[in-house]
Protein backbone atom coordinates (compact mmCIF):
# COMPACT_ATOMS: atom_id res chain seq x y z
CA UNK A 1 0.00 0.00 0.00
CA UNK A 2 2.90 2.37 0.64
CA UNK A 3 3.91 2.03 -3.01
CA UNK A 4 0.39 3.08 -4.00
CA UNK A 5 0.71 6.18 -1.81
CA UNK A 6 4.06 7.02 -3.41
CA UNK A 7 2.59 6.58 -6.88
CA UNK A 8 -0.30 8.92 -5.98
CA UNK A 9 2.09 11.67 -4.89
CA UNK A 10 4.01 11.33 -8.13
CA UNK A 11 0.83 11.31 -10.23
CA UNK A 12 -0.89 14.31 -8.64
CA UNK A 13 2.03 16.45 -7.52
CA UNK A 14 4.68 15.54 -10.10
CA UNK A 15 7.29 14.78 -7.48
CA UNK A 16 8.53 11.99 -5.26
CA UNK A 17 7.61 12.05 -1.59
CA UNK A 18 10.30 12.68 0.97
CA UNK A 19 8.58 10.39 3.43
CA UNK A 20 5.50 8.16 3.58
CA UNK A 21 4.17 7.26 7.03
CA UNK A 22 1.38 4.80 7.74
CA UNK A 23 -1.37 6.39 9.83
CA UNK A 24 -3.35 3.19 10.22
CA UNK A 25 -6.78 2.55 8.80
CA UNK A 26 -9.98 0.64 9.34
CA UNK A 27 -12.25 -1.87 7.68
CA UNK A 28 -12.56 0.10 4.46
CA UNK A 29 -9.22 1.78 3.82
CA UNK A 30 -5.58 2.48 4.63
CA UNK A 31 -4.28 5.95 5.48
CA UNK A 32 -0.82 7.44 4.86
CA UNK A 33 0.84 10.78 5.53
CA UNK A 34 2.90 11.94 2.57
CA UNK A 35 5.56 14.62 3.04
CA UNK A 36 6.96 16.66 0.16
CA UNK A 37 9.30 19.59 -0.35
CA UNK A 38 6.74 21.70 -2.25
CA UNK A 39 3.36 23.00 -1.11
CA UNK A 40 1.34 21.42 0.29
CA UNK A 41 4.21 19.90 2.22
CA UNK A 42 1.96 17.30 3.87
CA UNK A 43 -1.12 15.51 2.58
CA UNK A 44 -3.22 12.60 3.75
CA UNK A 45 -3.66 9.77 1.27
CA UNK A 46 -6.57 7.44 1.99
CA UNK A 47 -6.54 4.29 -0.12
CA UNK A 48 -9.97 2.72 -0.32
CA UNK A 49 -10.13 -1.06 -0.41
CA UNK A 50 -13.50 -1.13 -2.16
CA UNK A 51 -14.59 0.51 -5.43
CA UNK A 52 -16.52 3.81 -5.51
CA UNK A 53 -16.08 4.53 -1.79
CA UNK A 54 -13.56 7.35 -2.31
CA UNK A 55 -15.85 9.45 -4.47
CA UNK A 56 -18.71 8.91 -2.02
CA UNK A 57 -16.57 9.90 0.96
CA UNK A 58 -15.38 13.05 -0.79
CA UNK A 59 -19.01 14.12 -1.36
CA UNK A 60 -19.89 13.28 2.22
CA UNK A 61 -16.96 15.30 3.60
CA UNK A 62 -17.99 18.30 1.52
CA UNK A 63 -21.61 18.08 2.67
CA UNK A 64 -20.74 17.65 6.34
CA UNK A 65 -18.11 20.40 6.29
CA UNK A 66 -20.74 22.86 5.08
CA UNK A 67 -22.67 22.38 8.31
CA UNK A 68 -19.91 21.49 10.80
CA UNK A 69 -18.87 23.60 13.75
CA UNK A 70 -15.52 21.77 13.81
CA UNK A 71 -12.85 21.57 11.14
CA UNK A 72 -13.06 18.81 8.54
CA UNK A 73 -10.34 18.07 5.96
CA UNK A 74 -10.55 19.60 2.50
CA UNK A 75 -10.35 17.14 -0.37
CA UNK A 76 -7.69 17.99 -2.98
CA UNK A 77 -8.09 15.10 -5.43
CA UNK A 78 -10.12 11.92 -5.90
CA UNK A 79 -8.33 9.21 -7.85
CA UNK A 80 -10.42 6.57 -9.57
CA UNK A 81 -8.72 3.21 -10.02
CA UNK A 82 -6.47 2.86 -13.06
CA UNK A 83 -4.37 -0.07 -14.28
CA UNK A 84 -1.22 1.38 -12.70
CA UNK A 85 -2.91 2.60 -9.48
CA UNK A 86 -5.70 0.03 -9.04
CA UNK A 87 -7.43 1.58 -6.02
CA UNK A 88 -9.77 4.51 -5.49
CA UNK A 89 -7.93 7.13 -3.43
CA UNK A 90 -8.67 10.43 -1.69
CA UNK A 91 -5.89 13.00 -1.35
CA UNK A 92 -6.83 15.47 1.36
CA UNK A 93 -5.66 18.13 3.74
CA UNK A 94 -3.40 17.08 6.60
CA UNK A 95 -4.69 18.38 9.93
CA UNK A 96 -2.35 17.86 12.90
CA UNK A 97 -3.94 16.15 15.84
CA UNK A 98 -4.10 13.19 18.18
CA UNK A 99 -6.80 10.54 18.06
CA UNK A 100 -9.28 11.28 20.87
CA UNK A 101 -10.26 7.63 21.16
CA UNK A 102 -6.77 6.55 22.14
CA UNK A 103 -6.53 8.58 25.34
CA UNK A 104 -7.31 7.63 28.90
CA UNK A 105 -9.35 10.61 29.98
CA UNK A 106 -7.29 10.97 33.16
CA UNK A 107 -4.54 12.22 30.83
CA UNK A 108 -6.73 15.22 29.99
CA UNK A 109 -7.51 17.96 32.49
CA UNK A 110 -11.13 17.85 33.61
CA UNK A 111 -12.03 21.32 32.33
CA UNK A 112 -10.58 20.43 28.93
CA UNK A 113 -12.31 17.06 28.93
CA UNK A 114 -15.67 18.73 29.52
CA UNK A 115 -14.99 21.31 26.80
CA UNK A 116 -13.93 18.61 24.32
CA UNK A 117 -17.07 16.57 24.99
CA UNK A 118 -19.26 19.64 24.47
CA UNK A 119 -17.50 20.42 21.18
CA UNK A 120 -17.96 16.86 19.95
CA UNK A 121 -21.67 16.83 20.76
CA UNK A 122 -22.40 20.34 19.49
CA UNK A 123 -20.81 19.48 16.15
CA UNK A 124 -22.94 16.35 15.86
CA UNK A 125 -26.04 18.36 16.66
CA UNK A 126 -25.08 20.80 13.93
CA UNK A 127 -25.17 17.92 11.44
CA UNK A 128 -28.44 16.63 12.83
CA UNK A 129 -30.10 20.03 12.57
CA UNK A 130 -29.85 19.74 8.77
CA UNK A 131 -33.15 18.34 7.51
CA UNK A 132 -33.82 17.12 3.98
CA UNK A 133 -37.48 17.98 3.20
CA UNK A 134 -37.52 15.42 0.37
CA UNK A 135 -36.86 12.49 2.69
CA UNK A 136 -34.32 9.78 3.45
CA UNK A 137 -31.46 8.69 1.22
CA UNK A 138 -27.89 9.05 0.05
CA UNK A 139 -26.09 12.36 -0.39
CA UNK A 140 -26.67 13.52 -3.96
CA UNK A 141 -29.40 10.98 -4.68
CA UNK A 142 -31.84 11.69 -7.50
CA UNK A 143 -34.81 10.72 -5.35
CA UNK A 144 -35.60 10.18 -1.68
CA UNK A 145 -37.93 8.01 0.37
CA UNK A 146 -40.31 9.89 2.71
CA UNK A 147 -40.86 6.87 4.99
CA UNK A 148 -37.84 5.89 7.13
CA UNK A 149 -39.31 2.56 8.18
CA UNK A 150 -39.71 1.60 4.53
CA UNK A 151 -36.28 2.97 3.62
CA UNK A 152 -34.39 1.18 6.41
CA UNK A 153 -36.31 -2.09 5.93
CA UNK A 154 -34.24 -2.67 2.80
CA UNK A 155 -31.06 -2.48 4.90
CA UNK A 156 -32.56 -4.68 7.59
CA UNK A 157 -33.45 -7.28 4.96
CA UNK A 158 -29.91 -7.05 3.62
CA UNK A 159 -28.48 -7.54 7.12
CA UNK A 160 -30.65 -10.62 7.65
CA UNK A 161 -29.48 -12.10 4.35
CA UNK A 162 -25.83 -11.39 5.17
CA UNK A 163 -26.27 -12.71 8.69
CA UNK A 164 -27.70 -15.93 7.28
CA UNK A 165 -24.66 -16.33 5.02
CA UNK A 166 -22.31 -15.69 7.97
CA UNK A 167 -24.23 -18.26 10.02
CA UNK A 168 -24.21 -20.89 7.27
CA UNK A 169 -20.48 -20.27 6.82
CA UNK A 170 -19.82 -20.83 10.51
CA UNK A 171 -18.65 -17.25 11.08
CA UNK A 172 -21.39 -16.48 13.60
CA UNK A 173 -23.31 -18.91 15.78
CA UNK A 174 -26.94 -19.33 16.74
CA UNK A 175 -26.63 -16.97 19.72
CA UNK A 176 -26.06 -14.08 17.32
CA UNK A 177 -28.08 -15.19 14.30
CA UNK A 178 -31.19 -16.18 16.24
CA UNK A 179 -31.31 -12.66 17.67
CA UNK A 180 -30.95 -11.13 14.19
CA UNK A 181 -33.81 -13.31 12.95
CA UNK A 182 -36.07 -12.52 15.92
CA UNK A 183 -35.43 -8.78 15.68
CA UNK A 184 -36.11 -8.82 11.95
CA UNK A 185 -39.42 -10.62 12.58
CA UNK A 186 -40.39 -7.81 14.99
CA UNK A 187 -39.21 -4.99 12.72
CA UNK A 188 -42.59 -3.23 12.57
CA UNK A 189 -43.00 -3.41 16.34
CA UNK A 190 -39.47 -2.09 16.96
CA UNK A 191 -40.03 0.86 14.63
CA UNK A 192 -43.52 1.59 15.90
CA UNK A 193 -42.93 5.34 16.09
CA UNK A 194 -42.60 7.29 12.84
CA UNK A 195 -39.32 9.11 12.18
CA UNK A 196 -40.65 12.34 10.75
CA UNK A 197 -37.47 14.14 9.70
CA UNK A 198 -34.60 13.03 7.50
CA UNK A 199 -31.54 14.44 9.21
CA UNK A 200 -27.91 14.56 8.11
CA UNK A 201 -25.77 11.93 9.85
CA UNK A 202 -22.02 11.31 9.87
CA UNK A 203 -22.37 7.53 10.08
CA UNK A 204 -19.21 6.78 12.08
CA UNK A 205 -19.14 9.52 14.69
CA UNK A 206 -17.00 8.21 17.54
CA UNK A 207 -13.86 9.40 19.37
CA UNK A 208 -11.61 7.41 17.00
CA UNK A 209 -12.69 9.83 14.29
CA UNK A 210 -12.05 12.93 16.39
CA UNK A 211 -8.64 14.62 16.47
CA UNK A 212 -7.44 16.66 19.47
CA UNK A 213 -4.87 19.45 19.39
CA UNK A 214 -1.35 18.77 20.63
CA UNK A 215 -2.09 20.20 24.08
CA UNK A 216 -5.26 18.08 24.47
CA UNK A 217 -7.36 21.15 25.14
CA UNK A 218 -9.83 21.13 22.23
CA UNK A 219 -10.94 19.30 19.09
CA UNK A 220 -8.84 20.06 16.02
CA UNK A 221 -10.82 18.05 13.44
CA UNK A 222 -13.48 15.47 12.63
CA UNK A 223 -12.67 12.86 9.99
CA UNK A 224 -13.87 9.68 8.24
CA UNK A 225 -17.62 9.70 7.63
CA UNK A 226 -19.09 6.34 6.66
CA UNK A 227 -22.46 6.00 4.97
CA UNK A 228 -23.20 9.65 5.70
CA UNK A 229 -26.75 10.24 4.47
CA UNK A 230 -30.15 11.65 5.39
CA UNK A 231 -31.47 9.24 8.00
CA UNK A 232 -32.92 8.79 11.45
CA UNK A 233 -30.48 10.93 13.44
CA UNK A 234 -30.56 8.39 16.29
CA UNK A 235 -28.79 5.93 14.02
CA UNK A 236 -25.64 7.99 14.66
CA UNK A 237 -25.81 7.66 18.41
CA UNK A 238 -24.58 4.14 19.22
CA UNK A 239 -21.18 5.30 17.97
CA UNK A 240 -21.01 7.77 20.86
CA UNK A 241 -20.45 4.83 23.20
CA UNK A 242 -17.52 3.44 21.20
CA UNK A 243 -13.85 3.88 22.16
CA UNK A 244 -13.86 6.10 25.27
CA UNK A 245 -17.15 7.82 24.41
CA UNK A 246 -18.81 6.62 27.61
CA UNK A 247 -16.03 8.21 29.64
CA UNK A 248 -16.68 11.49 27.85
CA UNK A 249 -20.41 10.97 28.60
CA UNK A 250 -21.16 11.89 25.00
CA UNK A 251 -24.56 10.21 24.82
CA UNK A 252 -25.66 11.76 28.11
CA UNK A 253 -24.64 15.21 26.89
CA UNK A 254 -26.43 14.67 23.59
CA UNK A 255 -29.61 13.56 25.37
CA UNK A 256 -29.49 16.65 27.57
CA UNK A 257 -29.54 18.85 24.47
CA UNK A 258 -31.81 16.93 22.09
CA UNK A 259 -34.75 14.78 23.27
CA UNK A 260 -34.49 11.10 22.43
CA UNK A 261 -37.42 9.06 21.16
CA UNK A 262 -39.50 6.78 23.37
CA UNK A 263 -38.07 3.66 21.69
CA UNK A 264 -34.52 5.03 21.44
CA UNK A 265 -32.75 2.31 23.45
CA UNK A 266 -34.47 -0.40 21.42
CA UNK A 267 -33.60 1.18 18.09
CA UNK A 268 -30.04 1.84 19.27
CA UNK A 269 -29.46 -1.87 19.92
CA UNK A 270 -31.10 -2.85 16.64
CA UNK A 271 -29.01 -0.42 14.59
CA UNK A 272 -25.75 -1.44 16.22
CA UNK A 273 -26.15 -5.19 15.72
CA UNK A 274 -27.56 -4.97 12.20
CA UNK A 275 -25.02 -2.41 10.98
CA UNK A 276 -22.14 -4.49 12.37
CA UNK A 277 -23.40 -7.56 10.53
CA UNK A 278 -23.47 -5.62 7.26
CA UNK A 279 -19.93 -4.27 7.79
CA UNK A 280 -18.53 -7.68 8.78
CA UNK A 281 -19.96 -9.28 5.66
CA UNK A 282 -18.96 -6.44 3.33
CA UNK A 283 -15.37 -6.24 4.55
CA UNK A 284 -14.76 -9.89 5.48
CA UNK A 285 -13.00 -8.84 8.70
CA UNK A 286 -12.32 -11.17 11.58
CA UNK A 287 -15.28 -11.25 13.93
CA UNK A 288 -14.91 -10.05 17.51
CA UNK A 289 -17.12 -12.83 18.87
CA UNK A 290 -17.52 -11.61 22.50
CA UNK A 291 -18.41 -8.13 21.25
CA UNK A 292 -21.02 -9.45 18.80
CA UNK A 293 -22.54 -11.72 21.46
CA UNK A 294 -22.78 -8.72 23.78
CA UNK A 295 -24.63 -6.77 21.07
CA UNK A 296 -27.03 -9.66 20.54
CA UNK A 297 -27.65 -9.99 24.28
CA UNK A 298 -28.26 -6.26 24.63
CA UNK A 299 -30.81 -6.30 21.80
CA UNK A 300 -32.48 -9.30 23.42
CA UNK A 301 -32.70 -7.41 26.72
CA UNK A 302 -34.15 -4.34 25.03
CA UNK A 303 -36.76 -6.43 23.21
CA UNK A 304 -37.72 -8.00 26.53
CA UNK A 305 -37.94 -4.56 28.13
CA UNK A 306 -40.36 -3.49 25.38
CA UNK A 307 -42.43 -6.68 25.68
CA UNK A 308 -41.39 -8.09 22.32
CA UNK A 309 -39.99 -11.37 23.68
Amino acid sequence: MQQIAEAIVNRYYGTNSQKITSMGGGWYGRVFLAEMTAEPTKVIIKIHLFPSHAEKEACQLEKLATHATLKMPDVFFVHKATPDIPYDVIIMEYIPGFNAGNYNLFEIEEKNRVAIAEQIVDNLLSYHNVINPDGFGEIGANSFEPDWKKYYKIKADDALSKGEWLYDSGKIDDVIFSMIRKAHEHYDRIFYLPIKEARLIHGDYNPWNILLDENLTHVSAVIDPLNCCFADSEMDLYQLNHANGKDYKLLDIYASKFPLSENFSLKLSFYELFEHIIHIYDTNVEIDYPFMVALAKELEQQMQNFGLL
